[in-house]
């Protein structure tokens, strides 16, 4: 019987790999492409003290399209290489690679161009509006980012690209707005989501945080969007110890380790987690409401802090 660590190992690697196809395929449009969503949250948590695993099946890329070029058109280039569009999810801006692996393109909101409401491809001429999906949520992206170094994990492999990667606050902004999103439809909840936000909050220091997420609320092209995850970040997480979000985090790691651990048992450790891990993660989401305090007041949160269990 196979492994079931090494098939997540594997669905990491070809996860990868799709994201650096897609970067070759874009090569012409480097300079708009930001990695967001989890492959961008591992590369900025490495050795995060969590106990579940990196593992996702889907890779992520925003466009800013005040960087975009015209030529080559997005459709085209990805086709070339192997991507076609993933028509069964009816969604603009999703893609598939030769492998199988989804990969989605998405351009902020705001900078999505003119639509009806109820649009969801990003009209940005003269690019096919099918090619890229607007989203509410990654607005911050197009400002709290940097270049990373994005290697590929299979040892075979040895591509190396340098590309911006998106900033832990901005991608705790865009998992909060995901989060929100699917709240309010129980079935589109999945726990691994939540233990994201869990993972950047425990492996960043909150004053760190807390202060660039304060820049970014004034960013015109961010702010309100920064504002509504706040908001949202409480209602989710720092509401009480029965936060909806905060227990789905605590759910992720059920049985990690001892996967044929009584249920009783397992619900044992959930309750642990509640008591420990997610108490910090609930002072830190409500001190990110905290006024930045005067300079000679200020305290910064050692990281040894987040990491007792």
């Amino acid at each position: 019987m196979s492994d079931p660590g090494e098939a997540e190992g594997q669905l990491l690697i070809r996860s990868r790999a799709a994201l650096l196809d897609a970067l070759d395929a874009l090569e012409e449009h480097r300079d708009s492409l930001i990695v967001i969503g989890a492959q961008a949250i591992y590369l900025r948590t490495v050795g995060a003290p969590v106990a579940l695993a990196e593992l996702t099946r889907d890779s992520d890329l925003a466009v800013d399209p005040r960087r975009l070029r015209e030529n080559p058109r997005i459709e085209d280039a990805m086709q070339a290489a192997g991507f076609s569009m993933d028509r069964g999810s009816g969604q603009p801006g999703s893609w598939i690679s030769r492998a199988g692996i989804p990969l989605d393109l998405m351009v902020p909101e705001l900078l999505a161009g003119k639509s009806n409401s109820n649009a969801r491809g990003a009209r940005i001429a003269p690019h096919h509006k099918s090619a890229m999906r607007r989203a509410r949520g990654l607005e911050a992206v197009i400002v709290d980012n940097d270049v990373m170094e994005i290697a590929a994990l299979e040892p075979a492999d040895t591509r190396r690209h340098e590309v911006a990667v998106a900033g832990l606050a901005a991608l705790l902004v865009a998992k909060i707005h995901k989060l929100a999103e699917r709240s309010a439809i129980p079935r589109r909840l999945v726990d691994k989501d939540a233990h994201d936000v869990y993972r950047i909050l425990i492996h960043t220091e909150t004053a760190i945080l807390a202060r660039t997420v304060r820049r970014l609320l004034h960013e015109q092209v961010c702010a309100a969007v920064v504002s509504d995850s706040l908001n949202q970040l409480g209602q989710l997480f720092a509401d009480g110890p029965r936060a909806l979000e905060s227990r789905l985090a605590g759910r992720a790691e059920e049985g990690v380790g001892e996967p044929d651990m009584p249920c009783k048992h397992r619900f044992s450790r959930q309750t642990f987690f509640g008591r420990s891990k997610l108490r910090h993660l609930r002072n830190d989401a409500a001190k990110m409401f905290a006024p930045s305090p005067p300079s000679h007041q200020r305290v910064v949160i050692r990281p040894e802090i987040h990491r007792r269990h």
